[in-house]
């Protein structure tokens, strides 16, 4: 065989030598640069999820790949704000706007912690945990957080909502009538929610998180009619010198020993309704 040939295919081997390893290298780099991206860190963290048990292949679907976008939120801050300051100089709404959220993402831990348990007080529980959110409840909103754990629980079903992510909030509405004064805030957030019964799978997603909005609506009662209306349990609101109940929240002094009244308390500001929209 001829010197010239053997170095023609040596040289041959050698360029596909070298052209194998440059394409093993950048698959090599496309296999980094894919985990490195956004849907590489989902697809490497729903596996993970799959590799623990926490999801399996019902929760999988070509969208449950992709990370939706969080919900927009409709804030009027802007504009309602100075109405609001102007009627209630003394209210902090940073502080209630961060109580309204802490209710909020409160109720869904409730929903979950609650819904394992087969009995036991629901209604006073839920009061007392909502109210160390850093502002009261009234007693429909807790009956309705008790309804849904009933209904739960009677067909045997655990509401799972879980790695709840807020977003954004901001003002949303302001409405003030002879009877009540409402201020309405909005949230975007996002949870993992899903359904079990006897600790096994049975509905929702546990790959992908889903993009959620709410209303939290907060409430001022100013008038005696509405009062009656509301059970005194879930809104308590009493003169701080004598103990008589107030009728009008929105009087300045007591009308049995005339002791001056500070209206204007986050103990009369009630999260009363928390609305998905």
């Amino acid at each position: 065989m001829p010197a010239w040939f053997s170095i023609k295919w040596a040289i041959i081997a050698v360029v596909g030598l070298c052209a194998a390893l440059g394409v093993i290298g950048g698959v090599r780099k496309a296999k980094r640069a894919w985990k490195n991206s956004l849907l590489g860190m989902i697809t490497e963290g729903v596996k993970d999820e799959i590799r623990q048990g926490k999801v399996g292949p019902e929760d999988l679907s070509m969208r449950s790949v992709v990370q939706a976008q969080p919900r927009s939120v409709s804030d009027l801050s802007l504009s309602l704000v100075p109405r609001i300051t102007k009627d209630y100089p003394d209210l902090n709404l940073s502080q209630m706007q961060s109580a309204a959220q802490a209710v909020l993402v409160k109720s869904f831990e409730l929903l979950t912690s609650m819904t394992t348990l087969t009995n036991g007080d629901t209604i006073d529980r839920i009061e007392r945990e909502l109210c160390n959110c850093g502002i009261g409840v009234t007693r429909s909103l807790a009956q309705d957080l008790d309804s849904q754990i009933g209904s739960a629980r009677s067909t045997g079903k655990t509401l799972i909502y879980r790695d709840v992510i807020v977003h954004k909030g901001g003002i949303n509405d302001y409405k003030k009538t002879a009877s009540t004064v409402e201020i309405t805030f909005q949230y975007s957030l996002q949870y993992l929610q899903y359904q079990e019964r006897n600790g096994k799978f049975i509905s929702g997603n546990r790959a992908t998180p889903t993009q959620v909005r709410y209303n939290v609506k907060v409430i001022n009662i100013l008038d005696a009619s509405r009062l009656a209306m509301e059970d005194t349990k879930g809104i308590g609101f009493n003169c701080p010198h004598c103990g008589a109940p107030v009728k009008h929240l929105g009087t300045d002094v007591c009308e049995l020993c005339g002791t001056a009244i500070k209206t204007v308390d986050m103990r009369v500001w009630l999260v009363d309704k928390l609305l998905e929209i």
